[in-house]
């Protein structure tokens, strides 16, 4: 690796666009960075991931906080969420001592193509509730009305106020924890799940889905960051350019972002999750079975 302000300049410029597209979709940037810092800066893996993780608390605090200005963000929602995701990677780091990688990234996979499925054929949806005003009709459930998990947000692509009645809380919170355990087992994030969860299961619209999903990654990448802080794997030359890449494109997601409709998120979203599905399908088959899927990147 020859450090140079070429170098810099173009590692921030991936870092940018990482950061948009992590914004626009409520996951952290470095399903985007990890491979470019891999494949086109020929960065070692582990120095690639540990600044893909410090890259995911900048986008989380320049989106997230820019999210819960707006009042997009369903902070109470986020933090009872975030209880089970961290009790998923718990879990998660306890069952890779146990269960065969190949065999949970089969099952991984096959969720993430139904989910990317699901949104897409849903990718209208959104708007067509949000006209009827449908999310605010719902029934909350127990744990929904005890919790007063209810929110509501300004959608400047529909120019109205929204509103949505939480439900479908077991089913969401059974979701955010696997989305933990796929963290602690896998070491991918978690945020694609929990927006997927929300949107599909709760009754959030997609909007306020990914707004939550921004603030509760920083939280989890925050306690990893630690770890690698410790390990020695961060390097700040190269963390430097990219959290200030991430910032810079997330800053600009979060502006951008409410002025979209939920159809061209949908389609964006069932993109990311089926290049996911595609590249976990593509592991597990080559570690259980030494079958050998082309990788995508």
């Amino acid at each position: 690796m020859e450090y140079s302000y070429s170098f810099v300049l173009l590692l921030f410029g991936a870092a940018c666009i990482a950061g948009l597209l992590g914004a626009l979709l409520g996951v952290g940037g470095g399903i985007f960075i990890v491979p470019a810092m891999v494949l086109v800066f020929h960065l070692p893996m582990k120095i690639a991931v540990a600044a893909s993780i410090v890259s995911v608390i900048a986008t989380s605090n320049a989106g997230g906080s820019s999210y819960v200005e707006q009042r997009i963000t369903n902070l109470r929602l986020g933090m009872f969420l975030e209880i089970f995701t961290t009790l998923g990677a718990i879990s998660g780091s306890v069952l890779a001592l146990y269960l065969s990688e190949w065999l949970m990234l089969l099952i991984f996979a096959a969720m993430l193509a139904y989910m990317a499925y699901a949104a897409f054929a849903t990718r209208y949806l959104d708007d067509q509730r949000i006209s009827a005003g449908d999310f605010a009709r719902a029934q909350p459930d127990r744990i929904s009305a005890w919790l007063n998990l209810r929110g509501s947000y300004f959608d400047e692509a529909a120019k109205r106020d929204v509103e949505y009645v939480v439900n479908g809380v077991p089913v969401g919170a059974t979701i955010a924890g696997l989305a933990g355990m796929a963290s602690g087992l896998l070491g991918v994030g978690g945020g694609v799940l929990k927006v997927s969860a929300m949107n599909r299961y709760m009754n959030v619209p997609m909007k306020a889905a990914v707004g939550t999903s921004k603030l509760m990654i920083g939280v989890t990448a925050a306690v990893s960051s630690i770890l690698f802080f410790m390990a020695g794997l961060i390097q700040f030359a190269i963390v430097g350019p990219i959290a200030v890449g991430t910032t810079v494109g997330a800053t600009f997601g979060t502006i951008i972002m409410n002025r979209l409709h939920s159809s061209w998120l949908k389609k964006l979203f069932s993109l990311l999750m089926l290049y996911l599905a595609y590249e976990m399908l593509a592991k597990g088959l080559d570690l259980g079975f030494h079958f050998h899927l082309p990788s995508m990147g």
